[in-house]
Order: C-alpha cells, then sequence, then structure tokens
C-alpha cells in the first residue's frame, strides 16, 4: 500500500516547481520525488474534496495562487490569479464554504477566494493588516497563516505585530467582527493548530523559538493563554526560527519544527499542558514544513537548505521519532502535503 505526497518549493536554485513522490506503508520508505508541474516558487499547497490543488505562484513582479486539475491528465492549471508584489506564503481550505484563504507575508494582505467544482476560481474580498512588534523583523505587520478555526471563524496570525486575530466569514467572502489575541512581546506567532476536541489550540512564535498553549472559545472567538515553553535547549544560542506545528490526529502530540537547531521538538499533551519528550535531528538543514501520514505512523519532513527529506516512524504510544530515511532528494522543499486516498 502506498500514500501519494505532493512538495511545494522555492525555486530559486535547482527546483522547477511542484514534486510528488510515494510512500510504501510495507517497506517504509519514501521513493524519489519527481516533478509534477513546473510553476515558479510554489511554497505552499493545498486542496480541496474538488481534487483541485491550490499552489503559492509567482509571476514576474506579480504573486497570488494558481488553481490546478488534479484530475486532468495531464495535470494543468485551471486559473492563476495573481497581483503586484511579493506571493503569499501559506493557503487555507474551506471544504464547506467553497472557499480559499491566502496569508500574504510581505503585503499583510489576507485574500479569500471562491472555488466551485470545475470552475476557475475567483477573489471575493482581501483585508489589509497593520501593526508592529519591538524585534527588528516586526517593523510591519506579516500575515502567515490564515485558516479556519473548529467553528469555522477565520484565525490569522500576524507575525509582525504579536496577534492573532478571529473573523466570522460573512457570505461575500468578507472578514468581519474581529477578535484580537495579543501574545508576548516579540513572541512572532506564526503557525497554528487545533486539538481535535476544538478547545484548544497551539500557537508557534517563529523569532521567540516557543510554542504556546491557549484555550479557545467558540462562543466569543477568543484565545486565553495557559502555557508558553521554549521548543529548543536553553544553551543555544545562535540563530533558530520555529516553522510548522502539527498535532496527532489522536491529539495525544504535537510537534514544532526548528529551523537553526534543525531539529523536530516533539510534546505530549496532557488536556491540560504540554511536556517536551524528545528533541530529534532532522538529518538536514532549515526544516521547514513537516506532515504526519493518514496512519499516523510516520512523518515526513522537508529540509530547505540541504534539498533533501526526511522519514521517520512515529510511535502511536510514545510519539517518539525514529529516523528511517534521510536520502530524499527535493530541491528546496519547503511544504509536504499527504493526498487523502
Amino acid at each position: 500500500m502506498t500514500e501519494k505526497i505532493l512538495f511545494g518549493t522555492y525555486t530559486k536554485k535547482a527546483s522547477q516547481g511542484i514534486y510528488q513522490a510515494e510512500l510504501n506503508l510495507e517497506t517504509q520508505s519514501c521513493s524519489q520525488p519527481t516533478l509534477l508541474y513546473p510553476l515558479s516558487n510554489p511554497t505552499y499547497l493545498d486542496f480541496n474534496h474538488y481534487q483541485q490543488l491550490f499552489a503559492v505562484a509567482k509571476a514576474g513582479q506579480q504573486g497570488g495562487i494558481a488553481q490546478i486539475d488534479l484530475t486532468a491528465e495531464p495535470t494543468k492549471i485551471t486559473e492563476q490569479l495573481v497581483a503586484p508584489g511579493s506571493a503569499p506564503c501559506y493557503v487555507g481550505i474551506d471544504n464547506q464554504r467553497d472557499l480559499v484563504f491566502s496569508a500574504n507575508y510581505h503585503t499583510a494582505v489576507v485574500r479569500v477566494y471562491q472555488a466551485h467544482a470545475h470552475e476557475p476560481f475567483e477573489l471575493l474580498s482581501e483585508k489589509k493588516f497593520s501593526g508592529h512588534g519591538p524585534r527588528p523583523e516586526q517593523e510591519a505587520s506579516h500575515i502567515h497563516y490564515a485558516d479556519l478555526t473548529p467553528d469555522r471563524r477565520l484565525a490569522v496570525c500576524d507575525l509582525g505585530a504579536d496577534r492573532v486575530y478571529t473573523f466570522k466569514v460573512a457570505a461575500d467572502g468578507s472578514l468581519i467582527d474581529q477578535q484580537i489575541f495579543e501574545t508576548e512581546a516579540g513572541f512572532a506567532p506564526r503557525h497554528l493548530v487545533f486539538h481535535p476536541n476544538g478547545k484548544f489550540a497551539f500557537l508557534v512564535g517563529e523569532l521567540s523559538s516557543q510554542v504556546a498553549v491557549l484555550k479557545y472559545s467558540a462562543a466569543t472567538g477568543t484565545f486565553t493563554q495557559t502555557q508558553q515553553l521554549s521548543t529548543i535547549p536553553e544553551d543555544w544560542t545562535t540563530h533558530n526560527g520555529t516553522a510548522a506545528v502539527k498535532i496527532s490526529t489522536d491529539g495525544k502530540f504535537v510537534y514544532v519544527s526548528n529551523r537553526g537547531h534543525d531539529s523536530l521538538a516533539v510534546f505530549a499533551w496532557n488536556d491540560q499542558q504540554l511536556q517536551l519528550v524528545q528533541r530529534i535531528t532532522v538529518a538536514g538543514s532549515f526544516p521547514r514544513d513537516f506532515a504526519i501520514d493518514p496512519t499516523g505512523k510516520f512523518l515526513l519532513v522537508a529540509n530547505q537548505e540541504s534539498d533533501n527529506a526526511t522519514l521517520f516512524s512515529r510511535s502511536l504510544t510514545s510519539g517518539k521519532l525514529t529516523c528511517l530515511q534521510k536520502d530524499i532528494v527535493l530541491p528546496e522543499g519547503v511544504c509536504v502535503k499527504f493526498l487523502p486516498e
């Protein structure tokens, strides 16, 4: 039995776009990635239930989102919507309302798109953010995440202003009735993942190398922090930036990637707080994104600067990782997605 994987990449050096590979569950190995579709800087990917893939895209001095039909032979772009300026860095999906969200780090803009079956997607609305924080990298708002809460609000992480916003999404795609959670100054919220019970979320701070536990109120759309702890050792003094945060489907373990320390931090969750249980090298440099496979038994991480991906086995009882394969050649890898069956 195999599982299909898609990789998003930068295309500044050898990479040519979106790559694909397969994870063989019997041999516990990943095939060498091959090019699925040529595209400039498809740094983040996600797909909806119509088997439409939405990828960050760059076109000259413009950036935006490309809509790719995965059912077509060969795979083809259905639509590409770009605007002047840098490309976004995150794509989120709302399958119930057929919406797509993009977050742009450089322009501090969140865009909301409509994506119906077998139709080109279209822009519905956009929202510009402003603010700043105390660190040099926080001179302005930098939006790094825009995705759904369990109650189908939109959560937005502003790394530059140390804020997490929650919005109701109106029928026309506009964002209304904002709530604002302010992190500790300099935390720099980058990515967010919700516990399966919908009552807690786990937030990583890129510049602080920390993870925070947040209680979430579906009644009001507000967050309240209950814990904050480091993802790197206390004696680590050189640069590090956290990147992705993921949670196991049973809600018992949370994982964070460290770029600089070049590790994955593994935390156990006991329904009240996180406890560090492992830090393990990624056998590469600058681990950007990673994903847990549908069985929960494997974790695959993309290492951007060393041009490789690393496959780990994952204990379902302890959450700990064991390296299985580190010679997966992946140029400039920054996003990992397992396709659903």
